[in-house]
């Protein structure tokens, strides 16, 4: 089937579409009037050295095939190296993480639970030392006197007879002699 006015119209409409794209691409990347010498630098190398300048061209042209070849295989490989390493990292992360859960729970709970322990002893202590610290009256004495005895306590801290409830005691008087 034979291409139609049409097909053929629209086909050079692309091409020329493509061809102003390319060019203002490439003007966007080398200026026209740089590529503009460029172009005059090459003509007349190629006027000077014109065997020089047609090896250099055919090296390029036979070169350029394998030259972008290998380039795109480096970029390629390159490409599903990085997205490999990518997804092997993400892997034993993932491995990592279902080990640093669990354990992140159980250290947390001991620390809790050590925590909880300290805290508890620390005011178990405290009271203790509250208890411990307060005056003889705060430890079950009556007043001046012990509890159940007719002993009192005198400002010193000895024991001294005396009376406690109205009744008298018949008991001596203690006092520990303080050596000089």
């Amino acid at each position: 089937m034979a291409p139609t006015s049409y097909n053929k119209q629209n086909a050079e409409d692309d091409a020329r579409g493509i061809r102003a794209f390319s060019r203002r691409q490439l003007d966007r990347v080398i200026s026209p009037s740089t590529r503009q010498n460029l172009y005059a630098a090459t003509l007349d190398f190629a006027q000077e050295r014109p065997l020089f300048f047609a090896f250099l061209l055919f090296q390029l042209l036979f070169s350029f095939l394998p030259l972008v070849t290998f380039a795109v295989f480096a970029l390629s490989l390159a490409t599903l190296a990085l997205g490999a390493a990518i997804v092997f990292s993400l892997f034993w992360i993932g491995i990592a993480l279902l080990v640093l859960v669990p354990t992140l729970f159980l250290t947390s709970s001991i620390g809790l639970l050590v925590w909880v322990w300290a805290a508890g002893s620390f005011v178990v202590a405290k009271r203790l030392w509250a208890l411990a610290s307060h005056s003889p009256a705060d430890h079950g004495y009556d007043g001046a006197f012990m509890k159940g005895t007719n002993e009192k306590i005198g400002a010193n801290g000895n024991k001294e007879a005396g009376e406690k409830n109205g009744e008298k005691s018949s008991a001596v008087v203690v006092k520990e002699e303080e050596e000089d």
